[in-house]
């Protein structure tokens, strides 16, 4: 008994801290293994056995065939269509972004999905004059809405179905999602077309970054006297940064009677009488001027023209979810000289930081005002490492390879979907091709490849091992007791109290790991009613994936959500019918496609 109670303990104790968001989703998913496999409960074979695990190889290679699909343009294609058609009305915008981005995430990871058509999103709305933030919900939501189609399109349809197959029954094939996922993705779509748009307010953006990053009370200009300690010195080494904590944005310098613009860098040399353009806190600076190193000139209200004269750009980057700079600081990651930008605020959510925010850990979703040349601010565009929303510079494209990339990737599904191949041996397959024939370049494989959620599936699979009826037993006893209190009511009131517990979870923590804690579960209460575990774990595996209610429920969400100026609430008012018309239609449909069979 004492094992039930420990085991259930790590699991209310991993939820705790996947809840607080103080420690990131993977690291907790590889203690959890760790801790397992310390107390005995599996052994060091099963702790490590996620790495293996097919679910986990197929889900790797589906991001590197997502890759293929983008560096090749195909996806791009897609963002074209909706330039195209998309403008007639708000009604027909909505359908064909929601549209667009459920296809591709039926077959590619959606965040990738949500990625690409995120800058497209931000001119349309430019040159339709329409809310950019009447967009990007539906985006976001239509990616998790087309990940329900297919065994592929979003990983706890994965995960439940090799639980299937690890106890013997078979798994989902590829399109036996498709009869619930097309009818759900359907509903979703017309309720945000006719209902779900009106419930976001319109929270028009400010035309100038300056104020929508709260920078009116942080620019100033100043001058350097001839006496000053920061004259002929570089701003690396004059130490201004670290004496009065400002950026130097611009510098202006009288040279032969013309005023010379300089863009600083960390070797520009400061000379007397230089006048600046800072970010800092005025109020140090007006203390300081009694050191007589600076005099303030103006700390009259810079607009975004102030910054961006001689080819220099502002622009708005989001960290994207695979960024190799997350955990580390804007200054550890020295973003200046990687991207030869100057990051001048962040925000997080709601929250927008001007001061300090170059020491804190970068996390994915943060969004970056940037400024620097073009170039610059194109190889940003460029990098895996952000999504730059106000433009449309993409990575050079090989189009010409496009239809080969489409048809490697409609032959791992058919291979697939036909039982000729498993789905885990056809994707590494056609990852493989895919490489071979350029569509993806081997450097980029490790890239694009988000290996938290790697970690984090591969590291919770054990505690469905530990609760087995081999190891602890643990999900048994727990579906008796769950059999207990509610199976008087039948199989129905089961399947909905599994969907709503499993929908109430997957807001506060991965959808992978959701489907990795409930499926164990589901899979014995199925037994313990004496049925077929399909209706049960089809349910598990769509509501893992129902994270409407909030920002931090999936990927998807938080990548738009700071950019789409959003607030916490709006998807908790937007997403809370979504998900009880989703649960409604789930109810109904499971037992009719999947019903409820003896064993």
């Amino acid at each position: 008994m004492i094992e039930h109670y420990v085991i259930i303990g790590i699991t209310v104790a991993a939820l705790i801290l996947f809840a607080s968001e103080i420690i990131r989703a993977d690291f907790i998913a590889i203690f959890v293994a760790l801790t397992l496999m310390i107390l005995g409960y599996v052994t060091v074979n099963e702790g490590f056995s996620g790495f293996s695990n097919p679910a986990v190889i197929t889900v790797i290679a589906m991001f590197i065939l997502s890759s293929g699909l983008v560096r090749t343009g195909v996806a791009d294609y897609v963002a074209d269509l909706i330039m195209k058609f998309g403008g007639k009305s708000p009604i027909i915008l909505t359908l064909m972004v929601m549209l667009c981005v459920g296809t591709m995430s039926a077959f590619m990871n959606n965040i990738g999905a949500v990625a690409i058509l995120l800058p497209t999103l931000f001119i349309i709305s430019q040159n339709l004059k329409y809310p950019i933030n009447k967009l990007l919900i539906p985006l976001s939501f239509g990616s998790l809405l087309g990940g329900l189609v297919t065994l592929i399109g979003t990983p706890p349809n994965l995960l439940i179905s090799t639980l299937l197959e690890d106890n013997g029954f078979t798994g989902f094939k590829m399109f036996d999602y498709a009869p619930t996922g097309l009818v759900i993705m359907i509903a979703g779509v017309l309720y945000m077309i006719f209902i779900g748009r009106h419930l976001i307010p319109v929270r028009e953006k400010d035309n100038q970054l300056t104020n929508q990053f709260l920078l009116d009370n942080y620019l100033s200009e100043v001058v350097l006297p001839v006496t000053s300690k920061y004259v002929n010195k570089t701003i690396q080494n004059c130490c201004i940064h670290d004496d009065l904590g400002f950026t130097v944005l611009r510098i202006q310098r009288e040279k032969d009677n013309n005023l010379e613009i300089i863009e600083p860098k960390p070797d520009t040399l400061l000379l007397p009488n230089d006048k600046l353009i800072i970010e800092g806190n005025i109020s140090k600076l007006i203390d300081n001027q009694i050191t007589k190193h600076i005099q303030l000139t103006s700390t009259s209200k810079f607009s975004d023209i102030d910054l961006t004269k001689e080819g220099i750009e502002l622009s708005e980057a989001v960290v994207s979810n695979n960024s190799h700079l997350i955990g580390r600081s804007i200054v550890e990651n020295d973003i200046h000289k990687l991207y030869g930008v100057i990051v001048l605020a962040l925000k997080r959510g709601i929250r927008t930081v001007v001061e300090g925010f170059q020491y804190m850990p970068i996390e994915a979703g943060d969004v970056f005002l940037v400024k620097g040349k073009k170039e610059a601010i194109t190889n940003l565009a460029l990098s895996p490492d952000f999504t730059v929303v106000n433009r449309l510079e993409h990575d050079p494209r090989h189009s010409k390879k496009a239809p080969l990339a489409l048809l490697i990737m409609f032959l791992t599904i058919l291979s697939a979907a036909l039982g000729i191949l498993h789905i885990s041996v056809a994707g590494i397959l056609g990852a493989f091709i895919m490489t071979l024939t350029g569509c993806v370049k081997m450097e980029d494989i490790y890239n694009n490849v988000e290996w938290r959620v790697i970690f984090l599936i591969a590291g919770m699979m054990p505690l469905g091992i530990a609760m087995d009826n081999n190891h602890t037993g643990t999900a048994q006893w727990l579906a008796n007791n769950i059999v207990t209190q509610v199976g008087d009511y039948g199989p129905l009131v089961m399947l909905g109290t599994i969907y709503l517990f499993t929908t109430i979870i997957t807001q506060i923590m991965s959808n992978a790991a959701a489907a990795l804690l409930i499926g164990p579960i589901a899979l014995a209460i199925s037994g313990g009613f004496g049925l077929q575990p399909y209706p049960f774990m089809m349910a598990v595996a769509i509501s893992a994936s129902t994270s409407f209610l909030t920002p931090i429920s999936h990927q998807a969400n938080m990548l738009v959500y700071g950019v789409g100026n959003y607030k916490f609430m709006d998807f908790v008012r937007v997403g809370g019918p979504l998900n009880l018309i989703i649960l409604i239609i789930s109810l109904i449909l499971i037992p009719i496609i999947f019903p409820f069979k003896p064993l």
